[in-house]
């Protein structure tokens, strides 16, 4: 449990990191009047799904689940993460905000990495759920 819980830190963190790129990135588009919303977004969602791993991390030891569930549910956490933080990240700097399966190429790979990120906490939620219910 001990190296997923370092696996979770260490991927909170890089995350952590990418948010106060946004972060920067927020200030610059506030100093020059640029479009100031995707920025936001990615520093602040950024910020959030840090923390959620980095508490994930101090949690891993409490859900009664087996192993292998638990590195699914764990994964899957990751993955919501990372597929959003890119997708936002793409947007930030496209503009493309991925509301549609069409358009330019940029718009079609913010909404599947949006999709796939989707697709994935519901699964690792409910997992994490399930295994907390039992450690009651």
């Amino acid at each position: 449990m001990e190296q997923l819980a370092t696996w979770l830190a260490l991927n909170g963190l890089l995350v952590l990191v990418v948010s106060l790129v946004a972060g920067f990135m927020l200030y610059l588009a506030i100093k020059d009047g640029g479009d100031q919303a995707p920025w936001h977004l990615l520093h602040a969602g950024g910020a959030g799904r840090a923390v959620m791993l980095l508490a994930l991390a101090a949690l891993v030891d409490l859900p009664v689940l087996s192993d292998l569930q638990l590195r699914i549910a764990l994964v899957l956490v990751v993955v919501f993460v990372w597929t959003s933080m890119l997708a936002m990240t793409m947007r930030a700097v496209s503009g493309e905000r991925g509301l549609r399966l069409e358009g330019a190429v940029a718009n079609r790979l913010v909404y599947l990495l949006y999709a796939i990120g989707t697709l994935a906490i519901f699964p690792a939620c409910a997992l994490l759920i399930y295994g907390f219910y039992r450690a009651l």
